[in-house]
Order: C-alpha cells, then sequence, then structure tokens
C-alpha cells in the first residue's frame, strides 16, 4: 500500500511481525523505491513472511545528510509497529543504510560505496550481509575488498560475477537476502 508519512512517500507492505526498510539508490541518477533491485527483494521477504518498506527520499536532494534523515524518519515509523527492523541498501542506499544501522537487528549493504556526496558509509556490531559485484563499474573491485575489511563482524560476503545492476544474477541476489535474513 502507498502511504505518505511526515511528507515521504512510501510502498508500505504488510506481511509479518518482522520489517526490512528499502532505501533506494541515488535519486538524482533515478534511483527511487520502484527500483528493480529492491522491487524484487521486498517481494521474496513478503513471501517469507517479513514486512518491507521502500520510500522515496523527499526533494530537493540534500547532499545525502538529509537523505540520511528521511531514512530515520522511516525506520521509527516502521519500528513503531514491527518487533524488529532490519535495514537493507543498494548503492547509495547502501551508505544512507550504514548510517541508522546501529538502530536496527541487520544490515544488508549491496554494492556499497565508501563515500559518496557528503556522507561516507558507516560501521556498525548489527550482524551484516555485503553483497557485491566483481563487474561494477561505479565501484571498483578495489574498493569493494576494502570495504569488507573495514566493516566488522558478523559479515557475510556474497561476490557475484555481474555488474553494478545485477545483471543476470538477480535470483542470486535476491536468494543471498533471504537467506541471510531467515538467519537472523
Amino acid at each position: 500500500m502507498e502511504i505518505i508519512h511526515a511528507g515521504i512517500r512510501a510502498s508500505y507492505r504488510e506481511a509479518g511481525n518482522d520489517a526490512v526498510l528499502l532505501c533506494p539508490p541515488h535519486p538524482l541518477m533515478g534511483g527511487n523505491r520502484f527500483d528493480i533491485r529492491l522491487e524484487r527483494v521486498s517481494n521474496a521477504l513478503n513471501e517469507i513472511g517479513i514486512s518491507t518498506l521502500s520510500f522515496d527520499y523527499k526533494q530537493p536532494f540534500r547532499m545525502g545528510t538529509g537523505e540520511i534523515e528521511d531514512a530515520k524518519i522511516m525506520l521509527d515509523y516502521l519500528k513503531e509497529r514491527h518487533n524488529s527492523v532490519s535495514v537493507f541498501g543498494y548503492s547509495f542506499g547502501s551508505v544512507v543504510a550504514s548510517n541508522i544501522a546501529e538502530e536496527t537487528k541487520a544490515l544488508i549493504l549491496v554494492s556499497p560505496l565508501k563515500k559518496i556526496n557528503s556522507i561516507s558509509l558507516r560501521d556498525s556490531p548489527v550482524p551484516k550481509l555485503i553483497v557485491y559485484a566483481v563487474r561494477d563499474e561505479f565501484v571498483p573491485y578495489s574498493e569493494s575488498r576494502k570495504i569488507i575489511e573495514m566493516m566488522s563482524g558478523p559479515k557475510r560476503i556474497v561476490e557475484l560475477d555481474t555488474d553494478h545492476f545485477y545483471t543476470g544474477t538477480m535470483d542470486q541476489l535476491v536468494n543471498s537476502v533471504v537467506e541471510f535474513m531467515k538467519s537472523v
């Protein structure tokens, strides 16, 4: 169902007591709550009884800090309604997600970046899934490996032989997220 909370448009799908907040990729590059990676992950999580909420960042773009505020608002919305909430972020969204992860059960990073605009990837003690693409056009393999080393445990790493958009490996990406969420 579509909701508007604190001026933020979101797709909220109730499916169970646990929930995952999905942070979209960069809004200036077309990123929004309808991103195919977010949609596929959301559908798969709903099938196993996990509620999901994906949202659009407010406009205008606020260099990342405002987008973190948006994610925090939506996290609080979910925490009022669910027993536990985890956070998922793809690309720019992974940096956003990492900045609110300490307040969640688990963190899922897909193609994380060390820094973008005025925000940087943050570590937290929560369990993590880090998925990255070997042939990512935006996040070099060497940067992905440094990010993995930088992030504390517990962490699960999934390396996929694909590009930034997970072409041809979408099922593997989705299955990795589902299996991780079943384990936390």
